[in-house]
C-alpha cells in the first residue's frame, strides 16, 4: 500500500515538473503592448539583451528524470532515499535560481521603462508543488522502510 502512495507523489512530481516545461515563470507587462516572458528557455521576446545564466531547460528534465529513476528503484528504498533527498537540493537550487532571476528581470526592465507588471506564472507553482510532493514521497519511502524492517524482526 506505501509503495503505491510514494509511486504516486513521485508521478505527481515529475508530472509537475514536466509541466514546468510548457509553462512560463512569470510575465512582465512594459506600459501598453508590451510582454516580456520568462520561461524554461529564459526570457523570450526581450526588449534589450536579457539573459539568465542558470541551466533551466537542463535542470528541470535532470530532476523530472531522477523521479522517474527513483520510481524504478523500488527495492533499494536507500537508494531512493538518497535520489530523493538530491531532487530536495535540486528543486530548492531551482526555486531559488527562478525567484533570482524573476526579481533580476524585474530590476533590468525597471531601469528601462518606469512601470512594470508583473503575473506569476503556472511553471513557478509548478516547481513549488513538486517540493512538497518529494517530501511526501520521501516520508512514504521511509515508514515502507521501517514497516520491512519491523516485519523482518518478527521472523
Amino acid at each position: 500500500m506505501i509503495q503505491r502512495i510514494q509511486t504516486v507523489y513521485l508521478l505527481l512530481a515529475s508530472l509537475c515538473l514536466i509541466l514546468t516545461m510548457f509553462f512560463g515563470y512569470a510575465s512582465y507587462s512594459i506600459g501598453v503592448d508590451e510582454v516580456v516572458l520568462f520561461n524554461l528557455f529564459g526570457v523570450a521576446e526581450s526588449p534589450e539583451a536579457m539573459a539568465v545564466w542558470f541551466p533551466y531547460k537542463i535542470i528541470v528534465p535532470l530532476i523530472s528524470a531522477l523521479c522517474i529513476y527513483s520510481l524504478t528503484k523500488y527495492k533499494k528504498r536507500h537508494l531512493q532515499l538518497f535520489i530523493g533527498k538530491m531532487m530536495y537540493l535540486l528543486i530548492l537550487l531551482l526555486l531559488v535560481f527562478i525567484f533570482i532571476d524573476v526579481l533580476g528581470i524585474i530590476s533590468e526592465l525597471e531601469d528601462a521603462n518606469n512601470e512594470v507588471q508583473v503575473t506569476y506564472g503556472a511553471g513557478l507553482y509548478l516547481s513549488v508543488v513538486s517540493l512538497p510532493l518529494v517530501f511526501l514521497a520521501n516520508r512514504a519511502i521511509k515508514k515502507d522502510e521501517k514497516y520491512v524492517k519491523d516485519s523482518d524482526r518478527l521472523r
